[in-house]
């Protein structure tokens, strides 16, 4: 009876190992070409800078002026964030564009009265959601990207409202490091030749802003949690544009609204979190 044993050191087994190191390498390209996909390259024609200095400065004055008006500002920039997110899908099914909309600046909303208000309001969107698209017909409704669009965006802006419960200076300082960084990458990152440059910039911004958070803002700043927060803006801010690229359907939509929040898709939900829990 011939012998069927294949060596370790074979032909057949150094081949296959060949073929799923190859087949690995390809997933891993693959998946790399498809982030690069959703990179967002700062753009040098337009007011970009001034929108953007703008925006701060707004966002500054509505959060002096209180929970409501600061919910209100974020409530609008929210929901048409999420409405023009929405129209970038122009393949059936595709978002309810006014579901989107009203999801997202009702969380914001309803963060004025606390974590439970968000909550009840996420519970009838999804609610609303589902029943509009069994209405409607799945080929006319995606009520799964409707309310990946809405949640997004939405539980973005409303974590800033939702963490100035516990006071007005960790929201500054939330607000302080997304400017940062978005100003550094911007003003770095244009023209650059890799992508690295211009989230490397925001780092070393929010850096800086860090030492003097942990020199000035004590309390309610103690200890490391300067540091640590700090480290979480500089890790997740720049995932942010990533996961609004995501939310299109086209990659090159026009979506200016969801740019003045997309460094705080990840961030802000996160830290907030985390603020909530370390903070005095």
């Amino acid at each position: 009876m011939a012998d069927r044993t294949v060596r370790l050191g074979s032909p057949g087994v150094a081949g296959g190992r060949a073929e799923a190191a190859g087949d690995g390498s390809a997933r891993v390209r693959g998946l790399w070409a498809r982030i690069r996909a959703l990179e967002v390259r700062p753009e040098v024609a337009g007011p970009h800078a001034r929108l953007g200095v703008a925006w701060f400065v707004a966002t500054m004055v509505a959060l002096g002026a209180g929970r409501v008006p600061f919910a209100v500002l974020l409530a609008a920039c929210a929901g048409l964030a999420a409405v023009q997110a929405a129209r970038s899908w122009r393949a059936r099914p595709r978002p309810a564009v006014p579901m989107a909309g009203a999801g997202a600046a009702a969380m914001v909303l309803a963060a004025v009265a606390g974590p439970a208000a968000v909550g009840a309001v996420a519970v009838v969107t999804v609610g609303v959601v589902v029943a509009g698209a069994a209405v409607a017909g799945e080929r006319r409704a995606d009520p799964v990207v409707t309310l990946l669009v809405a949640g997004t965006v939405g539980l973005a802006a409303a974590s800033p409202v939702l963490l100035l419960h516990r006071g007005l200076v960790p929201v500054f300082v939330l607000l302080v490091f997304a400017a940062v960084h978005d100003a550094s990458a911007y003003v770095v990152g244009t023209g650059a030749r890799s992508a690295w440059e211009g989230p490397a910039a925001g780092a070393a911004g929010i850096g800086a802003v860090s030492l003097g958070v942990a020199a000035v803002l004590v309390p309610p700043f103690r200890g490391a949690t300067p540091w640590l927060l700090g480290a979480l803006a500089v890790v997740l801010a720049p995932i942010g544009p990533y996961v609004g690229s995501a939310l299109l359907g086209r990659r090159g939509a026009r979506v200016p609204a969801l740019r003045r929040l997309d460094s705080l898709l990840v961030l802000a939900p996160v830290w907030c979190l985390v603020a909530a829990l370390v903070l005095e």
